[in-house]
Formats: C-alpha cells, structure tokens, sequence
C-alpha cells in the first residue's frame, strides 16, 4: 500500500484530547479538536492521547508515534497535562493521579489504582519526614520529570525539522502539593510555584515560541481548563463541549498557520484595479 501524500498530524495528550473520553460519548460530541484540525487542515492523523496521561506517558507516546511514520510528512501538535500523574510503563489503565477527592472508579483497577496511590504517598512522605530531602527538593523532582519530558520533546522534533505546537489542557505544575498531603492550600500552592522556578526546564520553556495562547507556558490562566469553563459538558463532567473543541481547533489552527504555513510574497491583483 502506498502512503498518502497528506501531511499526517500526530497528537497528543489527556482526556481533553481523547476522542475515547467516556464524557464525550454521553454528551455526544461528534469530533474533538484533533479531527477538527485535520479535517480543516486536510491532514492524516494518529492520536495518541489518553485520559489521565501524564506528561512522560505523552512525550513517549508521540516519539512512538513519529517514530512508527518517520516515512511521513508529519505535524505534532500537543496539549500537555499535569506532573501530578504517572502512567507506569505506559499501561492505559494504570494512569495514577495524585489529585484531591478523586472519584471513586470502577473495579477492579479503580481499588488497585487508589491502594497504589496510598503507597506511594506513603513513600514519598517517608522522603521527607525522615529528613532524606527536603519538601522543596521533592517539588523540583516532581516538576523536573514532567517538564524534562516537555522540554525534550521540544528538542527531538526540533532535530528532526518536525514542526510542533504546544498547548496546556491542565496547569502543569499546579497541584503538586497533594502529593505529599491532600488538602488545598493557596499560600503553600504559590510557595510551590516560585520554588519550581529554580528549575533549568521552566527557564528553557519560557523560551518556547510555538505555544498556544499566551507565551509565558506557565501564566496562571492559560490552560484550556481555566480558559474554556464556560464550554463545559457540565458543571460536574469539566470537559470541552463541541464549541470548546472548536475554539481550541481553532487556536492551533491559527498558531500553525502563523509559524509554518508559507507566506505569500505576491501583491493582490486588486490593488491595481
């Protein structure tokens, strides 16, 4: 078989990305950003998105991806998720998210994931009570891996001439003190987030140009969820209905557009009519 002449767009991310996403089959929503950018842009497309992936499971899933069509023409375009979630060994249905009052899921893996995540904690805290490493090394070891993988990715399509576009479903490193205890707290939050800039990966991504909406990658705000509640399939299923995946089609479409698509150097023929 032959390939196809199209340009094939690879994407990837979390549930805001998922066509598969169980919200989106109960709203019935038709098409998601994704398929709307490959229709608009008449592009091939493999989605590699996941509900729950966290950032390392992204970043090895589109390599994967590129990898597999290295042959093609391709677009990479990804809308990055949270530190505060793993995907051990890239097993779908062992996405972990250290998060606050997460709903009860479905056994048998639902049981396994929440007794999993209590272990952990468990470890993690033992890093820390028992004076192996402070609470602030801690953050910036959960913060490395996730932006590292960001940061990566960047660089690995920037070697192989692949344009890519950047986008943030979920704020990247918010909530990362729920890791260690799950309570809400602004003041610590804010703490966490100054002591995160220390680290060489948020310095490099503040450089990025190719990412969507506003430049600074971690601007409170910026992120699809905070940008699109009123696009919610609803107040409690906090997923982009069919005009939030326009609007983010949209914004990708524009980004691409705006970085890749050849300019026309020709005058229009009606300025001299």
């Amino acid at each position: 078989m032959s390939k196809s002449s199209r340009k094939l767009l690879i994407v990837g991310g979390d549930s805001w990305s998922d066509p598969n996403d169980p919200g989106y089959k109960e709203y019935n929503v038709r098409k998601i950003w994704p398929e709307i950018v490959a229709d608009f842009l008449d592009f091939d497309i493999v989605n590699v998105a996941r509900g729950g992936a966290g950032n390392s499971f992204i970043h090895g899933q589109v390599v994967d991806a590129i990898e597999a069509n290295i042959d093609r023409d391709i677009i990479v375009m990804v809308n990055w998720s949270q530190a505060i979630r793993l995907v051990p060994f890239d097993l779908n249905l062992a996405q972990l998210t250290f998060n606050l009052n997460m709903p009860t899921l479905t056994p048998p893996f639902g049981p396994a994931k929440d007794d999993c995540q209590d272990k952990l904690r468990h470890l993690f805290q033992l890093h820390v009570d028992h004076y192996i490493m402070e609470k602030e090394d801690f953050w910036l070891k959960v913060a490395n891996v996730s932006l590292r993988d960001i940061y990566l990715l960047n660089e690995y399509c920037k070697l192989r001439n692949i344009p890519l576009i950047h986008h943030r479903a979920l704020s990247t490193l918010v909530g990362l003190e729920w890791i260690l205890k799950p309570e809400i707290d602004f003041e610590l939050r804010e703490y966490i987030l100054e002591v995160c800039k220390q680290n060489q990966y948020y310095q490099k991504i503040l450089e990025f140009d190719n990412v969507v909406g506003h430049p600074n990658f971690f601007e409170k705000g910026s992120s699809c969820f905070d940008l699109y509640h009123r696009y919610f399939l609803s107040p409690d299923e906090q997923h982009p209905n069919e005009s939030g995946h326009q609007l983010i089609a949209h914004s990708f479409v524009n980004k691409y557009i705006e970085l890749y698509e050849e300019k026309s150097l020709a005058e229009p023929s009606y300025v001299y009519d």
